[in-house]
Parts: C-alpha cells; sequence; structure tokens
C-alpha cells in the first residue's frame, strides 16, 4: 500500500483552488491552446483540471495508482483529455517537446530536488514557466479556529513535526537556473462544513485512515469538538489564499 492509497479519495476536501484563480494564472501567464502543460504530483488531478481548459495538451504525473485512479475518473467526469502516467519525475521519460507550462502543487516537499531539477532543467521550454501553486488559510480573523485544527492533527499525527512541508522556494531552485519572476494570489473566502474539514484531516498522510486505524472515529470526534465552538450551523467560515509562485530561467 503507498503513503498515499487510502487518502486518495478525500483530497477532495483540501483547500481548494478557485476558478478565479485558474484564469489569473492563465491571463499572466499568457496560457494559450499551444501552451503544453505537465502537473507533477498531481494526485487526484486538483491542479492539471482546473488549467486544463487553458492549455492545448495536458500530461500529469504521479507514483500512486489510486491517486491516478481517482484523477482519471475526476478527467472523465470533467470531460477533459489528459493524459495520466504513473512515474516520479526522475523516472519520467523524455518528452518529445519541452513542456511550456509545469506546475507542482502539495508535491514539493516529497520530490527529490537534484533529481527533480535535472529533469526541470531538460523538460521546461526555454521561455516556459514553473509554477509553484497552493491554497491555504490567509491571516484573516475568519481562520480563528484553523490553529485549533493544526493542534488536533499534530496531537494525532504519525509524526508531528511539520517542517518538511515549509519549503524555501528560492533557496530550492538556487542550483538551477530558474528564478521566480512572479508570485499571483487570489483570496477565496468560503465556507467549509465540519464533514468537509474532518475529511480534510484525514486526508493528510500523517493523519490518514490508514495511520489511525481503529483510532479514526475518536480523532474524528476530537476535530469536531475542537472546531464547534467556531461553527455556525455546522460550517466555520474560512478565508484562503490561493498562490502561485513562478520560475522561469532569466532571459538573455
Amino acid at each position: 500500500m503507498g503513503r498515499f492509497e487510502t487518502v486518495a479519495e478525500l483530497y477532495r476536501y483540501r483547500e481548494p483552488y478557485s476558478p478565479e484563480f485558474f484564469a489569473t494564472v492563465a491571463a499572466r501567464l499568457a496560457l494559450t491552446q499551444q501552451t503544453r502543460m505537465l502537473d507533477v504530483g498531481c494526485g487526484p488531478g486538483n491542479l492539471v483540471l482546473g488549467f486544463a481548459p487553458f492549455v492545448g495538451s495536458c500530461t500529469a504525473i504521479d507514483p500512486e495508482a489510486e491517486m491516478l485512479r481517482v484523477a482519471r475518473a475526476n478527467a472523465f467526469a470533467a470531460d477533459l483529455h489528459i493524459d495520466f502516467v504513473e512515474s516520479t519525475i526522475e523516472c519520467l521519460a523524455p518528452a518529445e517537446c519541452a513542456f511550456d507550462f509545469v506546475t507542482i502543487g502539495r508535491a514539493i516537499h516529497w520530490l527529490p530536488r537534484p533529481e527533480t531539477l535535472a529533469v526541470l532543467e531538460q523538460s521546461v521550454a526555454a521561455a516556459g514557466y514553473i509554477a509553484i501553486c497552493g491554497s491555504m488559510a490567509s491571516d484573516s480573523p475568519l481562520n480563528a479556529w484553523d490553529e485549533q485544527f493544526k493542534n488536533v492533527r499534530r496531537a494525532w499525527a504519525s509524526d508531528p513535526d511539520e517542517s518538511r512541508y515549509k519549503v524555501d522556494l528560492d533557496h530550492w531552485f538556487s542550483t538551477s537556473r530558474f528564478r521566480k519572476v512572479d508570485e499571483i494570489a487570489v483570496k477565496l473566502e468560503r465556507c467549509a462544513s465540519m464533514a468537509e474539514l474532518i475529511g480534510r484531516a484525514l486526508s493528510f498522510s500523517v493523519t490518514s485512515p490508514a495511520v489511525l486505524g481503529e483510532r479514526r472515529p475518536q480523532f474524528e470526534a476530537a476535530v469536531e469538538s475542537a472546531l464547534s465552538p467556531f461553527a455556525t450551523a455546522g460550517a466555520v467560515p474560512e478565508e484562503l489564499l490561493v498562490k502561485a509562485t513562478v520560475f522561469a530561467r532569466p532571459a538573455g
């Protein structure tokens, strides 16, 4: 069983990307129907499905078969043609043409840095972009519940050390020719149901159903108990910062 096999269906509860985010990035980077896109560590396809209407072709890779099964089902439901490949980036077969637009979402901290940079050097077109994307709680008072949510997850996690998830992107790319050229951020205000947040908590590999086992009901109860004081009619407000940090090779 892969590390993420039991959370593939639960990724739909993660902090979403908004339609406005995809449209804004597409406009800023001038994506067209000639753009060739690669999504690295695609998971269930959250990023590639959002960008697919703005580009000409999409390839998405992930090493987890169950993630790809969910991604293919999501693409079929959205009537989108995407080439899904079961592979790690270091084992990615050379493409016939370089990619103009590469996205990496909630995966960069899992990627082997030297091998990934070597593949990107070969796979990204000369004028291409790499967008490191994420959706996270902003510093809005609407997210007053978020610290309690994190505390419960840390208390039950198989590994409470979250330092690996905090990647200094400038440093990560420092040994390559890619440099940060843009940062695109869009705010999204929404309500999240208690069921959605319990699903989100379960979607992390360190508090997955596989990790929790028979303790899952107690974990779900702990999440609900921690968040209930912030909820109205079974939901809490949240403001998300949906962001793409864009890297490219300097011109000339």
